[in-house]
C-alpha cells in the first residue's frame, strides 16, 4: 500500500499535516500490520511477523475477554477484572440484569421519544406520513400553478422538469405568496404542521442511534451489547426502507434485546412476527396465489388501489432468507421447492393497524403491528424439508415451519458457526462447533448456554484466537473512546436541528443507495464514513462477521482520520479527558510513548511500532507547550496501530 500517495490529500486535510508528515513510516507500518492476518499470509509471505509467540499471561486472557465479550478495555478494566477473577466476570456478563447499569440508565432518561410505546410510535408515524402526503400534494399544486404562470412547464417526470423545479420553485412560489395572502397562510401553516408532526419521528431516529452508541461505550453490560449488535446484524433490517426507520426501534427493543439469552426458537418467532422484518423482506404483502374467491373480503384485506398499483401474490423473499441466513445456512440442504413451501406457510403473516386494517403498500406504508389474515393464507397441504404440513391450517402453518427450522441440525451448526465467528475466530475450529451443537441439543437451543460454552472453552482462550480478528468500524470507534477513557455527550448526540428533513429521509432515503447520518463531525457520522453506517446494510446478509472483509487500504486511511479527529477534540459529541494529564506524561518522548502505550495498548505494542514512534517523536517538539498536541497525535497513531486494530 502506498499510503503517502493514495491517501495524502485526505489525511493532510485533517489539520494535523505536520504530525502526519513526520509519521509517514508509521502509516506504512500500520498498513502492513493491518493488512497482514493469518488468512492473508499466503499473499504476504515477505511481511515480517509483528510479534513472536509467547506464553499467554493472565493479562492476555483478561484483554482477550474484554475485547471479545465487550468493546475493548477502559484503562482501569484490567486491574478491576484481575481482582474480580476472569471466571466471575464472564459469569456476571452472562446475567446482565444483575449488573448495575445506572450510568447508562440515567443518560437515556432524557430520550423521551425513545420511551414511547409501540402504539404511540405507530400513531406518531401515521400522523407524520399523513401530513407529509398533504404537503407533497400542496407542492405539486404549487409547481403546476407556477409552471402555468411562467409558461415554461416541462412534461412531468422529465429531467428538464426536475431541473426547472429545483431552480425556480422556491423563487416562483415566494412570488406567488406575496400576491396571495391566503396561499401564503396555507403554505406557512402546512410547513408548521409538518414540522410539528415530524419532530417526534426525527427525534426518535436520533435517540435510537444515540442509545446504541451510549450503551456500547458506557454500559457495564458489555456482553449484552455485543450480542445485541450481533443479533441485530444477523436479523438485518435496512432502516432506509420505509417504514423500517421507525419499526426497527420496536424490533430492537421487543425482538432482539429480550431474547438474546433465551431460546433461539423464541427469538426466531419474534423476528418472524416483527413488523420491521415483515416489511423489509416483503412478507407483509405475500398472499396465496389462489386466495379466497370472495372479492369483497379480499378487498377489505388488501385495498383495490394497491392491487392495481402492484401485483400481489406469493412472495418468496422472506422464506428464502429465513432458511439461507436466519437458520439453516446456504448449505443447509433445502431446495427451491422448500422455499416455495415455506412461503406458502407464511402467507397471511402481515401487519395492520390495531383494528386489523391492512396497511398500504408504498412509501407511505404505516408502521403497523403483526396481524394474521386468514383470508389470504394458502391453506393447502405443504411439505417442508420432508415434513408434511396438513391442509386446513392457518397461522399454525408458519409456526410449524419455525419449529422445523429452529430444531434442524443445520441450524444448530450454522448459528453456532456465526456466534463463534463473532466471538472467537473468522474460521472457528470444528471442535468448538461440535461442543456448541451438543450444548444446543442438551439445552433446547438456550442461547445463554451456547454462548457460555463458547466463551469458557479452551478454543476461546487459545493463542490462535487472541488478537486475530480485525475490528469492524463500529468496534474500532467504540473501543477507541473506551481506550481513552472517554464518554459520549447525550445532548450533543441528539441534534434538534433539521428534524423535519431527518424524518423525511426515513420516507425518502437518499438517491442511489446513499446513507443517512454522514456528518463527519459526529461520532455516528465517523462510523458511517469508515464503512459501517448503522442499520443501513441493504442486503439481508448484514455486515460481514468475517473480519477479513474489513481489510483495505482505504479502511486504514479512514481509521487514521477518525483517530486524529477523536484525539484532537473535533467530534462534538465525544468527551475525552486531557491525554497528557490522564496518562501523567513524562518529560521525554520515550516515557510519554510508554505511558500512552501502556494506557491504550496495555503493553501490547510490538518493537517495530514502538521504535518507529520513538524515532519520529525524537524529532518532535516535546516541550510543555506542545505536549498536549503531541500526546493527542501520538495517541491517534497508537489507535491506528496494528496492535489496536486487532481484537
Amino acid at each position: 500500500m502506498n499510503a503517502k500517495t493514495s491517501g495524502q490529500s485526505e489525511l493532510w486535510n485533517t489539520g494535523l499535516r505536520q504530525a502526519l508528515l513526520v509519521s509517514t513510516s508509521l502509516v506504512c507500518l500500520v498498513g502492513v500490520g493491518f493488512l497482514r492476518t493469518d488468512a492473508f499470509g499466503a499473499q504476504n509471505k515477505n511481511v515480517p511477523k509483528l510479534t513472536q509467540q509467547v506464553a499467554i499471561t493472565e493479562n492476555d486472557r483478561i484483554l482477550h475477554v474484554l475485547n471479545r465479550l465487550g468493546f475493548g478495555p477502559r484503562p482501569e478494566d484490567v486491574l478491576r477484572i484481575k481482582r474480580m477473577g476472569i471466571n466471575s466476570y464472564i459469569e456476571s456478563q452472562l446475567y446482565p440484569d444483575k449488573i448495575d447499569d445506572s450510568k447508562v440508565d440515567q443518560a437515556l432518561q432524557s430520550f423521551v421519544e425513545l420511551q414511547m410505546s409501540d402504539t404511540e410510535i405507530q400513531s406518531k408515524y401515521k400522523d407524520f406520513i399523513t401530513m407529509d402526503q398533504s404537503a407533497a400534494r400542496l407542492r405539486r399544486q404549487l409547481r403546476k400553478a407556477t409552471a402555468e404562470k411562467e409558461g415554461s412547464a416541462s412534461p412531468p417526470g422529465t429531467a428538464a422538469a426536475g431541473q426547472v423545479n429545483a431552480q425556480l420553485d422556491r423563487k416562483a412560489v415566494a412570488a406567488m405568496m406575496v400576491d396571495d395572502p391566503d396561499l401564503r397562510m396555507k403554505v406557512q401553516s402546512t410547513r408548521m404542521d409538518l414540522a410539528k408532526m415530524a419532530t417526534p419521528i426525527g427525534l426518535l431516529h436520533e435517540q435510537f442511534l444515540a442509545a446504541k452508541l451510549i450503551r456500547a461505550v458506557d454500559s457495564q453490560r458489555q456482553l449484552q451489547e455485543v450480542l445485541v449488535d450481533f443479533w441485530n446484524n444477523h436479523f438485518n433490517i435496512d432502516i432506509r426502507k420505509a417504514p423500517c426507520g421507525v419499526l426497527k426501534v420496536i424490533d430492537d427493543r421487543d425482538v432482539i434485546r429480550p431474547h438474546i439469552f433465551g431460546k433461539f426458537r423464541d427469538l426466531l418467532e419474534a423476528s418472524a412476527k416483527s413488523p420491521a422484518m415483515l416489511v423489509y423482506l416483503d412478507n407483509f404483502q405475500s398472499v396465496a396465489d389462489q386466495t379466497n374467491p370472495n372479492p369483497v373480503r379480499r378487498a377489505r384485506l388488501r385495498p383495490a388501489a394497491a392491487i392495481q398499483r402492484k401485483k400481489v401474490g406469493l412472495n418468496e423473499n422472506y422464506a428464502r432468507e429465513i432458511m439461507e441466513l436466519h437458520t439453516l445456512g446456504v448449505d443447509g440442504g433445502y431446495t427451491q421447492q422448500d422455499v416455495r413451501e415455506v412461503a406458502r406457510c407464511l402467507t397471511g403473516w402481515s401487519i395492520g393497524s390495531p383494528d386489523g386494517k391492512q396497511t398500504r403498500i408504498n412509501r407511505y406504508s404505516e408502521a403497523g403491528q403483526f396481524h394474521f389474515y386468514p383470508g389470504v393464507h394458502d391453506s393447502g397441504e405443504k411439505k417442508v424439508l420432508g415434513q408434511v404440513i396438513p391442509a386446513g391450517g392457518g397461522m399454525e402453518d408458519g409456526e410449524k415451519v419455525l419449529d422445523i427450522l429452529a430444531n434442524h441440525p443445520a441450524t444448530m451448526r450454522h448459528i453456532s458457526f456465526q456466534l463463534c465467528q463473532r466471538l472467537v475466530s473468522d474460521e472457528p475450529p470444528a471442535s468448538l462447533l461440535n461442543k456448541c451443537v451438543k450444548t444446543w441439543k442438551e439445552s433446547d437451543g438456550n442461547l445463554r448456554e451456547v454462548v457460555r460454552t463458547i466463551v469458557t472453552s479452551p478454543e476461546f482462550f487459545s493463542s490462535t484466537a487472541m488478537r486475530k480478528k480485525i475490528k469492524s468500524p463500529f468496534e474500532f470507534a467504540v473501543s477507541s473512546v473506551r481506550a481513552l477513557d472517554g464518554t459520549l455527550d447525550p445532548s450533543a448526540l441528539v441534534s434538534t436541528k433539521q428534524l423535519a428533513q431527518k424524518a423525511n429521509k426515513l420516507v425518502r432515503p437518499p438517491q442511489g443507495g446513499g446513507y443517512l447520518d454522514m456528518d463527519t463531525n459526529s461520532f455516528l457520522g465517523q462510523i458511517a464514513t469508515m464503512g459501517q453506517p448503522l442499520f443501513q446494510y441493504q442486503a439481508p446478509t448484514g455486515f460481514p462477521e468475517d473480519s477479513r472483509k474489513w481489510v483495505s487500504s482505504g479502511a486504514l486511511i479512514s481509521r487514521l482520520n477518525f483517530s486524529l479527529a477523536l484525539t484532537s477534540g473535533r467530534l462534538r459529541d465525544v468527551v475525552i479527558p486531557n491525554l497528557s494529564e490522564s496518562a501523567q506524561m513524562g518529560s521525554d518522548s520515550g516515557s510519554t510513548l510508554d505511558k500512552l502505550a501502556s494506557r491504550i495498548l496495555h503493553g501490547q505494542i510490538s518493537p517495530s511500532t514502538r521504535s518507529t514512534l520513538l524515532r519520529e517523536a525524537a524529532q518532535s517538539d516535546m516541550s510543555s507547550k506542545a505536549r498536549d498536541s503531541s500526546s493527542a497525535t501520538m495517541s491517534a497513531l497508537l489507535l491506528g496501530s496494528p496492535e489496536f486494530q486487532r481484537r
